[in-house]
């Protein structure tokens, strides 16, 4: 079985870090945006993946890609393998053992109210142990807000998986930018907070 490993060659100091949970979408790249406008203390990603096909669940991103956003933005990558049988909390409770100090858990979620209620129920334990404390930096801030936030970033935004909800709207490998947005049909969630679409924020944009 595959333990948690470090996948990028920088690791955390002993100072308190922030623990974000990263998928390599817009959502994570957003809130880690906000963490560095708070300026409050350095940033480790932590990102879970299929141990066996080497993927981010709904995201259809290979864990490769996700390190390569992680070196581009100069940051420790934590990554948790997935096995079957195994609990999810757990294997994150393993993986941040090789943290020496955690401030927070930092989640990029935007309104889904049981989602959060989930997060909260589910880390809220492991976070005590820690001595740490949850945090939703982009919770509830309006669309347009993160639309501009997005576009100042000056970072391309590409769909990299689309479930039938928005299926003709959105295709995978398009720019999801604010026109592709305002296309959306009103049923569709325009962040794809439902999981209508996923995407993968090529922070690496011009580097090619």
């Amino acid at each position: 079985m595959e333990p948690p490993l470090w996948l990028t060659r920088l690791r955390p100091g002993p100072e308190p870090v922030d623990v974000l949970f990263w998928s390599g979408g817009k959502d994570s790249f957003l809130a880690y945006r906000a963490l560095l406008r708070e300026g409050a203390r350095p940033v480790v990603l932590l990102t879970t993946f299929d141990a066996a096909s080497r993927t981010i669940a709904h995201q259809e991103l290979r864990v490769e890609l996700v390190v390569r956003q992680a070196e581009h933005l100069q940051v420790p990558l934590l990554g948790v393998p997935l096995h079957p049988g195994l609990a999810y909390e757990a294997r994150i409770a393993e993986a941040v053992t090789s943290i020496p100090a955690i401030a927070r858990f930092v989640f990029g979620d935007l309104h889904l109210g049981h989602i959060r209620e989930w997060r909260t129920g589910t880390f809220r334990e492991l976070a005590e142990t820690c001595g740490a404390s949850l945090h939703f930096p982009i919770w509830q801030v309006p669309y347009e807000v993160l639309m501009a936030d997005l576009e100042a970033s000056g970072i391309v935004c590409e769909v990299s998986a689309v479930t039938d909800a928005a299926l003709g709207a959105l295709v995978p490998g398009q720019r999801l930018d604010r026109e592709a947005m305002m296309r959306l049909p009103d049923s569709v969630d325009r962040f794809g907070e439902n999981g209508e679409f996923h995407t993968l924020a090529k922070v690496w944009a011009g580097d090619d």
